[in-house]
């Protein structure tokens, strides 16, 4: 059962790796509006951990 898992883990990564690099093919605007693409995609999940760091630099360590 465990294998089935990693076996499915990889071949997603293999696939969503392949999905960025033909939408990064497909993007007129080059390198800069594909990743300005992806960060609004993803800011729901790196966005807390980097308020969360300026936290503790800011209010905490009070740099």
């Amino acid at each position: 059962m465990e294998a089935y898992i990693i076996i499915g883990a990889i071949i997603f990564i293999f696939f969503f790796i392949i999905y960025l690099l033909l939408d990064f093919a497909m993007i007129k605007g080059g390198a800069n509006q594909f990743w300005d693409k992806w960060v609004k995609k993803t800011l729901w999940i790196w966005l807390p951990f980097y308020a969360l760091q300026r936290l503790i630099k800011e209010v905490i360590l009070k740099k």
